[in-house]
């Protein structure tokens, strides 16, 4: 058999390229610009090429087998931040690099991408392992980056209003605009449209501002930026690989890495829709999500801005947040996948006024992701030893300013008794060895909401100062007015002091009073 090509294409440097506007459009367009790079213009190119085993939607033909001789390439997956493909010889994957490339130079100014190629012999080699060994060429690569210098403009240039490079032309707006700027703007219009049609909006809109997210005139408005990212995706991958170990498993190892990706992404797109139709259902007669949050202009707050299979990333009000993630959590981790396991995931969310720079604003859910990740590894780990589970982390910048994150708990949620938040939280109820669970912190919710407290919410602030003064301060407080805390299933105590061990139970409760709107009722 003649040696045949891998090439695996991936893309760099996408957080400032995407997240780095405060412009709504300029956000999603620049999804879109990646998406189209590492999806359908790929599906193009390859078209281009000759015989291949995908049209130009992304719909794969199973049966189509370059190993047969017949085609010029194959598309192993798209997906996951990465593609992959099998080419019939290195000139034709290096005349597909060259079309690829000289079209995101056209039509994605400013998007990176990173390109490995790696020559193999069908017969004799594991395409597991070259698949495996051209990965990790990419990451090198991207760990590695070659550092450019664009052209910042030549004799009399005027600036891009948002970015500062040249500028080229002026959008509707009639703001001066980089080649950068335009490319994104122009291809928002796509990229809403292509979401309109896929989500169940029944008769609702997309956002397609931030403007359009938050509160009425006159109140103070926050929005959501919420990012997710799968656990272990790395070493499922691996793992597959290493079940077709040799050369006569070549297309069995394509056959399971390719039905791992679509579950993947099938996956992340069907627990997307399942919010969409519980955001709907939770408008009330009045037009309020759970009562509380107005729709506007018939646009439901949320609008998702990057879906990559595993990572996604949506913004929403910031009152729904919590729940809102917390319901995506559920579908996405509810069935298992291609290899037999459900996914798991991590969370962050970051609760930031409207206008706060939306960079620093993902960057602080990034970092919220990392936070819910190391709790994740201090579970899979002795003793505990737990596998497949999923948590979030949060936090509301109310105030405007952002630190580090680690600097924030310090110096904010740390006081002589200990720490005052539970979270992380693990998804789901807690077991014998660990409290810290969504269902706690919802049940704890739901106390402080009920009757007993809704109308005593100063009280609730009083009790709020009273817990960082430590377990002895809230002990005296509750007795003073006759309150017993919401109870931590296996800790009895703590409903007269409010801490376990070194840990407040209520705290991250009464602080998110505020921001978090349940999903629950609206119309029947």
């Amino acid at each position: 058999m003649a040696k045949l090509t891998v090439t695996v294409i991936d893309t760099t440097g996408i957080q400032d390229y995407i997240f780095g506007s405060n412009v709504l459009k300029h956000n999603v367009g620049a999804s879109e610009l990646v998406r189209c790079a590492t999806q359908d213009w790929i599906y193009q190119e390859l078209r281009a090429l000759g015989a291949t085993n995908v049209d130009q939607n992304g719909q794969i033909n199973d049966q189509a087998a370059i190993e047969g001789g017949r085609l010029v390439s194959e598309l192993v997956y798209a997906g996951g931040g990465n593609t992959v493909v099998l080419f019939c010889s290195p000139e034709k994957a290096r005349e597909f690099a060259r079309r690829l490339t000289r079209r995101a130079l056209q039509h994605a100014p400013g998007l990176q991408l990173v390109i490995a190629h790696n020559e193999f012999d069908w017969g004799t080699q594991a395409l597991s392992q070259v698949v495996q060994d051209t990965l990790e060429q990419v990451r090198c690569k991207k760990n590695n980056p070659v550092v450019s210098s664009p052209l910042l403009g030549l004799s009399v240039t005027a600036d891009c209003q948002y970015t500062g490079l040249p500028a080229v032309g002026k959008n509707q707006d009639g703001k001066r605009v980089s080649a950068e700027v335009r490319a994104k703007e122009n291809a928002f219009e796509a990229a809403h449209r292509r979401l309109t049609e896929m989500l169940p909006l029944d008769g609702y809109e997309i956002p397609k501002d931030f403007d359009d997210f938050g509160r009425t005139k006159g109140e103070s408005s926050y929005i959501a930026v919420i990012h997710t990212d799968g656990n272990g995706m790395g070493r499922r991958i691996a793992a597959i690989a290493n079940t077709y170990p040799k050369p006569e498993a070549n297309r069995a190892y394509v056959q399971a890495i390719r039905a791992f990706s679509q579950s993947v992404g099938k996956m992340a797109q069907e627990a997307l829709k399942a919010t969409y139709r519980q955001l709907v259902q939770a408008v009330d007669g009045g037009g309020k999500i759970g009562g509380v949050v107005p729709i506007r202009d018939r646009k439901l707050p949320l609008r998702p801005i990057v879906l990559g299979g595993d990572d996604v990333t949506f913004v929403c009000d910031g009152r729904l947040g919590l729940t809102l993630t917390e319901f995506y959590l559920r579908q996405v981790t509810a069935q298992p996948l291609a290899d037999g396991k459900p996914l798991s995931v991590r969370a962050g969310i970051a609760v930031v006024k409207s206008h706060f720079p939306f960079a620093r604003a993902y960057a602080l859910a990034e970092e919220l992701t990392r936070s819910a990740k190391r709790y994740l590894k201090e579970r899979q780990a002795p003793p505990y030893n737990e596998q497949d589970l999923s948590a979030m982390d949060w936090h509301f910048a109310v105030s405007g300013a952002v630190l580090d994150l680690e600097q924030i708990r310090r110096r904010e949620y740390t006081v002589e008794a200990g720490k005052l938040t539970m979270r992380p939280l693990r998804l789901g109820a807690a077991v014998a060895s660990d409290w810290h669970a969504w269902e706690t912190f919802a049940q704890i919710m739901a106390e402080f909401r009920s009757e007993q407290w809704a109308e005593r919410r100063n009280k609730i602030y009083a009790l709020r100062d009273a817990l960082r003064e430590g377990p002895d301060a809230t002990r005296h407080f509750l007795d003073i007015y006759g309150f017993e805390l919401p109870t931590i299933p296996g800790s009895p105590d703590s409903t007269k002091t409010g801490w376990i061990d070194q840990e407040c139970t209520c705290f991250d409760a009464i602080e998110a009073l505020e921001f978090f709107v349940p999903l629950e009722g609206g119309r029947q």
